[in-house]
């Protein structure tokens, strides 16, 4: 099945034409960018520029497919065991005389080099195009997905945090915890985010942190220690299909 989608994706050009792009087109042509680009420190680009036709420019620049890519560019840096610095940014425009249907291209910014631009999604910020006004010397638009402005626009009173659902702790049965970026806590005490209720596991057992876009579990000073894929931890950068022993209690992390 892997090598049947990675395979789809490496020829989607051949089969899509300008007008046709679909929303899996653009999250897998990500996917292989963030596979294909990282550096000999094992570090991805966090810069992203998508180029699309007009058509499918407006057609596919919903906050809600912006919403996707970012989600599908943090997963695919935890599946290929890579990390990324600074802020991920995605951008959408326009071709200009191409007969590509798609082009994504990738590169290395400083946060403070991030292009500050103006995007107003007040009126509908789950379905509204974004759109940037005269982004060329001829005055056309280019349409424009920056995910620090659309976090900001999209908060409501009280001020509230896009989540994005990157991962989930599961303990094979029916409970299980789906997170991103925020901070979750493991152990036996009932106030945690994973509830482990095993009389070998710590109050306060473990912790998973969000570090270079990748989920760092912690051992939090546990009586019996913490342990990943059977081996003893006092933090380790998590992978897809990890097995986490907490007490006599096994975890799997797994990527969404």
């Amino acid at each position: 099945m892997k090598l049947a989608t990675t395979l789809k994706g490496r020829f989607a050009n051949f089969f899509r034409t300008r007008g046709e792009v679909a929303p899996d087109d653009l999250i897998e042509a990500l996917e292989r960018e963030v596979a294909k680009s990282k550096n000999s420190q094992n570090v991805v680009p966090n810069s992203y520029t998508i180029y699309l036709c007009e058509e499918d420019c407006y057609r596919l620049s919903a906050a809600r497919m912006i919403r996707d890519l970012y989600e599908a560019v943090e997963r695919e840096v935890i599946r290929e065991n890579c990390f990324m610095d600074g802020t991920l940014s995605i951008r959408i425009e326009k071709f200009f005389d191409s007969e590509n249907a798609l082009v994504v291209k990738s590169k290395f910014v400083a946060d403070t080099e991030l292009e500050q631009d103006t995007i107003d999604l007040a009126s509908d910020v789950l379905s509204r195009t974004l759109i940037r006004n005269g982004g060329t010397s001829d005055g056309e638009a280019t349409i424009v997905a920056d995910h620090t402005k659309i976090v900001r626009t999209m908060r409501t009173s009280p001020a509230r945090k896009i989540e994005y659902n990157l991962a989930v702790i599961t303990d094979f049965t029916t409970t299980e915890v789906v997170f991103g970026e925020r901070q979750i806590y493991l152990g036996r005490k009932d106030t945690n985010d994973f509830v482990v209720n095993d009389e070998s596991a710590s109050r306060i057992h473990a912790y998973i942190s969000y570090e270079r876009h990748r989920h760092i579990l912690h051992d939090a000073g546990s009586l019996n220690g913490t342990f990943v894929n059977k081996k003893p931890i006092s933090s380790c950068e998590l992978k897809d299909g990890d097995k986490i022993l907490i007490g006599n209690t096994l975890l799997a992390y797994k990527v969404l």
